[in-house]
C-alpha cells in the first residue's frame, strides 16, 4: 500500500512538473530533427540515466555472483579435504591405539 501511494505522490508530481515545462525543445538527431516538449526531453534523460545504473547494477551483481560461486567451489573442495583428513587422522589414532595395545601386552609377558 505504501508503494502505491508513493507512486501516486510521484506520477503529481511528475504531471504538475510536466504542466509547468510543456514549452517545445529541437531535438536535432543527424539527418532528422523534431520538436518535442521540455519535460520529455527532462524525462527521457531521468529514465534513460535509471536504465544505465541499472544495467551497471546488473553487471556488479552478475559479477558478485560468479565470485561468490567461485569461493563456495572453494569450500566445498577444502571441506573434501578436511573430511578426508579427518579421516585419516581417525584411522592413525586407532592404529596407535593398536600399537600402544601391542606394546602392553608385549611388555606383560
Amino acid at each position: 500500500m505504501l508503494a502505491v501511494i508513493i507512486t501516486i505522490i510521484f506520477a503529481i508530481g511528475v504531471a504538475y512538473f510536466a504542466t509547468l515545462n510543456t514549452s517545445q525543445v529541437l531535438i536535432n538527431v543527424p539527418s532528422y530533427s523534431m520538436s518535442v516538449p521540455l519535460y520529455f526531453v527532462v524525462l527521457a534523460s531521468i529514465l534513460l540515466g535509471f536504465i544505465f545504473a541499472w544495467v551497471l547494477h546488473l553487471m556488479n551483481a552478475f559479477n558478485s555472483f560468479f565470485a561468490m560461486q567461485g569461493k563456495n567451489r572453494v569450500i566445498k573442495k577444502e571441506k573434501k579435504v578436511n573430511a578426508e583428513l579427518t579421516s585419516k587422522v581417525r584411522d592413525l589414532e586407532t592404529e596407535k591405539t593398536k600399537l600402544e595395545t601391542e606394546k602392553k601386552s608385549g611388555f606383560n609377558r
